[in-house]
């Protein structure tokens, strides 16, 4: 068995933490969960989260995360077809830092919710590109010939009810790579967009 960490981070100049999330699948809030401790541990004043290309994943991981993150209020509500809408709720225990989120229309899903959660519940601001709107979840029911059928059973919302359908999220910050940059390196203008907000704040 082959198991590839989710989250990668590193300590960037001025205390800035960055930390990219790959995907919302089995082990991914540990495994972010251990890079922002880490960057913790190194002195980070601030953290930027760049979900960009990440494809989403388990909603149970992306609850992990937003309760690590954020104080305590509602960050994600379910609203299924057939029964009450269900709210999660996160505990009083956060990371107490300024933080900015980067996105680009590669983020999907959990991916979205994430973002949209971290400007709702703490005015993260977002930089990158305006995402697609996936907001349903899908089951897939097995038919009798060996295939399946995928329905919509859900809608997914951040904490006070917000849908991400059809719309996704607008940056406040929209900025586009330039062909040939590297997402995380020197000629990264939407990471450095998002360090400037920052370090506009900390002024």
């Amino acid at each position: 068995t082959l198991h590839t960490p989710s989250a990668s981070g590193r300590l960037l100049e001025g205390g800035v933490g960055y930390v990219r999330l790959s995907n919302f699948y089995s082990g991914s809030a540990d495994s972010f969960r251990q890079e922002v401790d880490a960057l913790l541990e190194e002195g980070a004043k601030s953290l930027i989260v760049d979900v960009r290309g990440d494809p989403g994943g388990y909603v149970t991981e992306l609850e992990k995360i937003l309760d690590y993150l954020l104080p305590e209020g509602p960050v994600f509500t379910q609203k299924p077809r057939w029964w009450g809408q269900l709210v999660y709720q996160s505990d009083a225990d956060c990371v107490d830092l300024p933080m900015a989120v980067l996105v680009n229309r590669h983020s999907y899903s959990a991916a979205e919710l994430l973002a949209a959660q971290l400007r709702e519940s703490v005015g993260a601001p977002i930089v990158g590109e305006q995402t697609t709107g996936k907001g349903y979840s899908q089951v897939t029911f097995p038919l009798f010939n060996g295939g399946g059928a995928g329905l919509s059973t859900a809608t997914y919302c951040t904490g006070s009810g917000y849908s991400l359908i059809g719309e996704g999220i607008i940056p406040d910050v929209e900025l586009s790579l330039e062909e040939g940059a590297v997402m995380g390196g020197e000629d990264d203008v939407q990471l450095q967009a998002a360090i400037r907000l920052l370090r506009s704040d900390e002024g």
